[in-house]
């Protein structure tokens, strides 16, 4: 017997889900520590402050973009962003 084709209609499934979790491909990633690195602009403990330029034997070069007293978050070159203790980082 051969299959005949029948003028049934194909039911798609959850067509929403997969445009959903498209769009949410499309939003921005939240910041690390998102609300405390903007209001913390110095830290008196570490000697650095938001914007500085710094040097890591490891990681390279980086940007200081949060202060957690001796804790730094920092977005390197690379596009990597760690939190790293200031007193394994160098001004540069």
């Amino acid at each position: 017997m051969s299959r005949s084709t029948s003028n049934k209609k194909k039911v798609a499934t959850k067509p929403k889900a997969k445009a959903v979790a498209a769009k949410k491909k499309l939003l921005p990633r939240p910041t690390p520590q998102g609300s405390r690195a903007a209001s913390q602009h110095t830290s008196s403990a570490s000697g650095y402050v938001l914007g500085d330029h710094v040097s890591h034997p490891m990681f390279g070069e980086g940007v200081v973009k949060a202060i957690d007293g001796e804790r730094l978050t920092i977005r390197f070159k690379d596009g990597r962003v760690k939190q790293i203790l200031d007193y394994y980082v160098k001004h540069r």
